[in-house]
């Protein structure tokens, strides 16, 4: 699925390109009606929503900006030249035999500028060019952190709701059990020890609410941190968790793993220490520094000469050789850095892939046998318990059941997304950078589902 639409967001424009299904840019289209006001309200917010407002908003985004615009002061600073100087010397300020000091004295005025030999300053502009792309690629990196953190924060609060809403669900089968129970023990047909394991359960499915309760609390400040919010003012997320993505073969994601801004910026990086090295050589090379200026005798100053010269460092002992073999050393372990981040990124994406097989069998099964066994259980029992078929035991163990199967299933599905989140930021690809502006952004990735109403 592609969205081609152009949005100016804060300091960060986005541009087109493929959506993946959990970390999509969708949120430029949140961005399109919200515009520069995308923050909070009462309404129910989606991960469109939420992404746009981290990318607005995000402290941690909000640096790079500032980052990328100290590169490009580096790169002002590159191109300048040595300042000239100026100095002055005053010589036989006193003489014997000569009564005035005035009369004998000597004034040179000099003005010196350093010549730069050996393609420093080109290499100086050269390191700092490289060194701005290097900042940009920290901020694609960033930016890919950012926005899967958001989304897995956002899955957390999704499930979260689900969950509050299965524990409503079981605090009502229990209690639905409370008058059957009652009606029996007031039969004579049970003891009362059934009515006080049946309160029981009802006040441990309470508890569990609770607790549901205050895990959802904490999952919704923690999303809204990730735009640097202290609370959450927005009442409820929105989205689909039943709803799974296709699942591409894992050489195709592969194949995509190379654009993911982690690999790809060594490229850069090594070109600065190439760069970095080629200063240090560069360094090695003396400079050259001419003076002139003229020299006044007397007091009148009429006798003046014009003096000139020039001085130039012997390299005898210090050639820069230390920051020359550190630039080296840097420079021949760039090759082994990259591999270690592709062996790290292959490792990453392939347990997420597992993750992410295994999660789609265990919903299908779920949904499809489990589930609905799990249901058919409880209704049967606890029928079978009012005329007495099934003990009291039998119908709090299918409950029970039933309840850990929704829970798991719940369970199945966060993890599904959560590594869907994963493999799209893994498989993501660079953003395209401005080269005098603000930086642009686009999110590229594969998927075409939606989030869409989870009740």
């Amino acid at each position: 699925m592609s969205i081609a639409s152009h949005v100016q967001s804060g300091r960060f424009r986005i541009t087109s390109g493929p959506i993946p299904i959990l970390l999509s840019l969708a949120a430029a289209h949140a961005v399109c009606v919200f515009g520069s006001q995308a923050q909070e309200s009462g309404e129910p917010i989606t991960l469109a929503r939420a992404l746009a407002l981290t990318l607005e908003r995000s402290p941690q985004l909000a640096a790079f900006s500032w980052d990328i615009r100290a590169a490009e002061a580096r790169i002002l600073q590159a191109k300048l030249a040595p300042n000239p100087e100026i100095s002055w010397d005053g010589e036989d300020f006193t003489r014997a035999g000569v009564p005035s000091a005035t009369e004998s004295m000597q004034n040179t005025l000099v003005l010196s500028q350093l010549i730069e030999l050996g393609g420093k300053r080109s290499s100086r502009l050269w390191e700092a060019r490289f060194d701005r792309r290097a900042a940009e690629w920290d901020y694609q990196v960033k930016r890919l952190e950012v926005l899967k953190a958001t989304t897995l924060t956002f899955i957390e609060v999704l499930s979260g709701q689900r969950k509050v809403h299965l524990a409503e669900e079981n605090v009502q089968l229990t209690e639905s059990g409370v008058p059957v129970t009652q009606k029996r023990v007031e039969a004579g047909k049970a003891s009362a020890v059934e009515l006080i394991r049946t309160n029981t359960e009802v006040a441990t499915a309470r508890i569990e609410l609770n607790e549901a309760r205050h895990d959802l609390e904490g999952a919704r400040v923690n999303l809204a941190a990730q735009w640097g919010a202290k609370k959450a003012t927005f009442p409820s997320v929105t989205g689909d968790l039943e709803q799974l993505r296709s699942i591409p073969s894992l050489e195709a994601l592969k194949a995509k793993l190379q654009a993911n801004p982690e690999l790809a910026r060594w490229t850069t990086e090594r070109q600065k220490r190439e760069a970095t090295l080629s200063l240090a050589r560069a360094e090695a090379k003396p400079d050259l520094t001419l003076n002139a200026g003229p020299r006044l005798l007397g007091a009148s100053h009429a006798d003046m000469s014009v003096v000139a010269g020039f001085s130039i460092p012997l390299p005898l002992w210090n050639q820069n050789q230390g920051k020359i073999a550190e630039a080296e050393a840097n420079v021949a372990k760039t090759s082994d850095e990259r591999a270690a981040a592709e062996a790290e990124a292959y490792a990453e994406l392939n347990e997420a892939y597992q993750t992410l097989q295994r999660a789609a069998e265990e919903v299908h099964v779920l949904r499809d046998t489990v589930l609905p066994g799990a249901k058919s259980a409880v209704d049967q029992i606890t029928e079978g318990y009012a005329t007495g078929r099934f003990s009291q035991l039998d119908v709090l163990d299918a409950q029970r059941s039933y309840i850990e199967t929704r829970t798991q299933y719940v369970r199945a599905l966060s993890d599904f997304h959560k590594a869907a989140a994963q493999i799209d930021a893994l498989t993501a690809g660079p953003a395209e950078f401005a080269s005098n502006g603000p930086v642009s952004t686009t999110y590229p990735g594969h998927g075409k589902n939606k989030i869409k109403s989870d009740r």
